[in-house]
């Protein structure tokens, strides 16, 4: 396989990363945190005038019409730049109203998304329920039930997709089927508790007590294993920009920093450990790619995407211990940006499964053959 992006894609990749690269430093995140929300709309306001929040939507609704690579172009972008702006969230539910939603859902839904005036969001995460594709969330008699955890940008959208099961309605509690269903945030059937991330972001329980949703498409179980499989890969991708971006502060902090007079970078220990970060970060990106190419094309990812998680998060954790610990005390000053990164790298590592548990899943799908 051939991982070289198109002319198109890098043309995103590029676009994205200028975009964010010339807006976001260290005073704008810092004065965006001190504001509250954590979410900077101007930057957000930017890149979907550019067409980058809706580069994979259909042209029909004003999107880009590009594919989950292009989409993970501008993910990885975010990234590098740990730029606090709803595009994870907010990409995968207007992707799934695109695939999965009738013609009026995508016309009332998608333009606004694509010009960044609609905010949604995505309820994938429950308490003690490892399998996102296999939730304890039900909908019954076209009401939901349930609760969604660690829930990005509630407060700012206008409705979220989560996954659900079917339930017949009747008292043995039998699920017919698991799909995608929306539901109106404002809604009085729902209610929010907010929380706190690990890289300090809001974030919210969200529950449903009987609250009106929509079907995206039908329970077949089909838009779920999408759903969590797409989430999966677009988290891969900003891990991606994460530990490039970390590894490459060492770089430079090491080359610029002295002692015994002459730069830390040329201490055999201190290059020998950047240089297997490099190799992990490297790793990450390719199995990254390999899983986004394969969703992309319609190929069986499902081996793939348990390797780029494990990646993602074993040993993107160990791209974190080893940026901080050549940076020695300035790595942990939060006047300096190495801190956002691996507070970043923790988020995405723990999100949806840990290494640990990608390599459950990993063994289950090879011993199931």
């Amino acid at each position: 396989m051939d991982f070289t992006l198109t002319e198109e894609q890098q043309a995103v990749a590029d676009l994205a990363n200028r975009i964010m690269g010339d807006r976001i430093d260290m005073e704008r995140l810092a004065a965006v945190e001190t504001a509250g929300g954590w979410f900077d709309r101007d930057v957000y306001g930017e890149l979907a005038a550019a067409g980058l929040v809706g580069i994979a939507l259909g042209t029909d609704v004003g999107g880009g019409g590009l594919d989950l690579i292009a989409a993970g172009q501008v993910l990885e972008a975010q990234g590098r730049h740990v730029a606090p702006v709803p595009l994870w969230s907010g990409m995968l539910a207007a992707m799934a109203v695109d695939d999965f939603g009738t013609p009026e859902q995508r016309r009332r839904e998608l333009p606004g998304c694509a010009d960044g005036s609609n905010v949604l969001t995505v309820g994938l995460q429950e308490y003690l329920n490892d399998d996102v594709a296999n939730p304890m969330a039900r909908v019954v008699g076209g009401k939901l039930v349930g609760t969604k955890e660690v829930v990005e940008f509630a407060a700012e959208s206008s409705r979220i997709v989560v996954v659900a099961g079917l339930d017949d309605g009747t008292d043995n509690g039998t699920i017919s089927g698991t799909g995608l269903f929306m539901a109106d945030l404002s809604d009085p059937a729902v209610t929010m508790e907010a929380g706190i991330s690990t890289r300090h972001q809001p974030v919210h329980q969200v529950s449903f007590y009987g609250a009106p949703c929509e079907p995206l498409g039908p329970a077949d179980g089909a838009s779920a294993r999408w759903l969590a499989d797409w989430a999966v890969a677009l988290l891969c991708a900003t891990q991606v920009g994460v530990v490039d971006r970390a590894l490459r502060l060492a770089a430079e902090y090491t080359s610029e920093r002295e002692q015994f007079g002459r730069p830390v970078a040329t201490f055999q220990a201190v290059t020998q450990r950047l240089a297997d970060q490099f190799m992990h970060v490297e790793a990450v990106r390719l199995c990254t790619y390999a899983a986004l190419y394969d969703l992309a094309n319609g190929n069986d990812a499902s081996l793939r995407l348990p390797i780029a998680k494990w990646y993602a998060s074993h040993w993107a954790h160990d791209v974190a211990h080893a940026t901080q610990h050549v940076h020695g005390g300035m790595g942990v000053s939060i006047d300096y940006p190495l801190h956002r990164y691996t507070l970043w790298n923790k988020h995405i590592e723990c999100s949806l499964g840990a290494g640990t548990q990608q390599l459950r899943t990993l063994g289950a799908r090879l011993a199931a053959g």
